[in-house]
Order: structure tokens, then sequence, then C-alpha cells
């Protein structure tokens, strides 16, 4: 149904009434009525959502993507899903597997999540790792991986700040895994970020990370970085981009790296 309200201006009046008089006639008053009523608040919604972009955009605010509210926000989380709410199918996980993570993620090395949420990728990575370690800045999410998975004796969960890896030793990481987390992390603290990655990545190492690429114009909770920034604050940082991209093709089968034309970006320390 949200479709239909997004693609409504490539519709012109006369097709509208047109359809809107077979929508009647196929399911009566009462539902038109209150498609009617979703048609009207959606309306009122995106001018109101226009309006918090550009206040946003013009003054510098974090919107709902600071430190403080990212951490208030997944501590408070129902994490029983295991972060599978964001999953699309079980086609579009099994290809996210086979064509990134284990396209880029060597095994056998020493592997860095940063965002572990409820898990999600978790144990691929472990299975891949020599040794795994996962920071996340929510103490919830970290008591969550450490009861799920508590008999992988290589993985190890620890609370970060949200602003540096203190507790990760210099060159200690031989690839580094991040999906549907820097999608909520502003510009500041990607830089923050970006200069930790180059300080804990061993020479040669790969990076993975799921991240935003129009500064959260088209909704879906995402933050102030755009593609052109976050390829722009690795380049500064001194990380090589290998490959960025929003789609791939499985056996025939176009899948996409999120909703809100996201991207997942491959990089590496030289």
């Amino acid at each position: 149904m949200k479709d239909i309200v997004e693609n409504r201006k490539h519709l012109g009046l006369k097709d509208k009434i047109r359809i809107g008089l077979l929508v009647l006639k196929e399911n009566g008053p009462v539902w038109c009525a209150c498609l009617g009523g979703y048609y009207a608040a959606s309306t009122v919604a995106g001018k109101f959502f226009g309006a918090m972009d550009s206040i946003r955009r013009r003054t510098g605010i974090p919107g709902m993507n600071s430190k403080a509210l990212n951490k208030a926000i997944w501590e408070a989380w129902d994490w029983g899903a295991g972060g599978d709410e964001w999953t699309p199918s079980p086609e579009w996980k099994a290809s996210v597997m086979k064509c990134v993570l284990e396209r880029y993620i060597p095994s056998g090395v020493k592997v860095l999540e940063i965002g572990p949420g409820g898990g999600r990728w978790t144990g691929a990575l472990i299975t891949r790792s020599q040794k795994f370690t996962a920071v996340d800045i929510s103490a919830s999410c970290i008591e969550v991986c450490r009861k799920k998975f508590a008999a992988e004796t290589k993985a190890s969960f620890m609370v970060g700040s949200g602003s540096d890896l203190k507790d990760i030793p210099d060159a200690s990481v031989d690839a580094l895994w991040s999906f549907d987390v820097f999608v909520h992390i502003n510009l500041t603290e990607l830089q923050a970020y970006a200069a930790e990655f180059k300080r804990v990545l061993a020479p040669g190492a790969i990076g993975v990370i799921h991240h935003g690429s129009v500064g959260g114009a088209l909704g879906g909770w995402r933050s102030n970085v755009t593609h052109e920034s976050f390829l722009e604050t690795l380049k500064q940082a001194g990380l090589q981009v290998d490959a960025s991209f929003t789609e791939w093709q499985d056996e025939g089968t176009t899948h996409q790296a999120g909703l809100y034309k996201d991207v997942i970006t491959v990089f590496r320390k030289a």
C-alpha cells in the first residue's frame, strides 16, 4: 500500500479518478474511506518529514542519529527477532551470506563486527574466524549475543562507546564487518570510526560496511551520511576503497543492499 502512495505522482488526474472509481466498485465505501484517510495522512506526514529533513540539513542537528539516541533506542529494542525484522526474505539473507560475507570476509582470520545487534550475521562470522570480537553501543545487544553464542570460545563481546574502539589493539583485525549500523551513524562519528579503522586493521586487512547514500532524504531512520561523504571519509583516513555497490546479481536475481538506496562498501588498509 505504501507503494501506491509513493507512486501516485506518476498518475494524471483523469487516471486517478478512473482508478478511484474502480477501487470503490471492487472494495466498497468503508474500505475506500480508510484508503482516503491514509492518503491524506501520508501527504501531511510527507510534508512534516520534508520540514524535518530541511531543518536538520540547515542547522546540523543530529536528528535521530546522535550517539546518545542510538544507545537509548537500541538498549530499549526488543531483539527477539535477532535482527531479522530487517531481512526482506530468506533468499536475500542467503545471498548476502554467499555474495557479500563469504566473498569478502576471509576464513581463518581475526574478525571484528561492529554492531552485532541480535546476532543476525554473527554466527556466520564466528564460523569463518580464527578469533572473533564484536563491539556494540548497546549493553542489551551484547547481553543477547553473549547468551546466544555462549558456546563459542573463540568469540568475545564488548560494549563500545560508540565513538571509538579503544579496547581493540592496534593492527589486530584482519577483517571488519558491519551491517545495518552505519546507516544510523552521523558523519562526525563516522570520521572518528574511520580513524579507528586505520588503527585497528592490520596491513592488507579488509572492511565491509553497509551504509546510507542519500543523507536520510528517503527516511528509514538514516543518518546524514551520503555515498560521497562515506567514500571521502575513508579516503581521508588513508583507507582504500575496493568496491561500492547498491545491488548485486545472484543466479539471475538482482538483490538490493537496502530499502533506502543503501550501499555496501568494501575497503582495505593498504
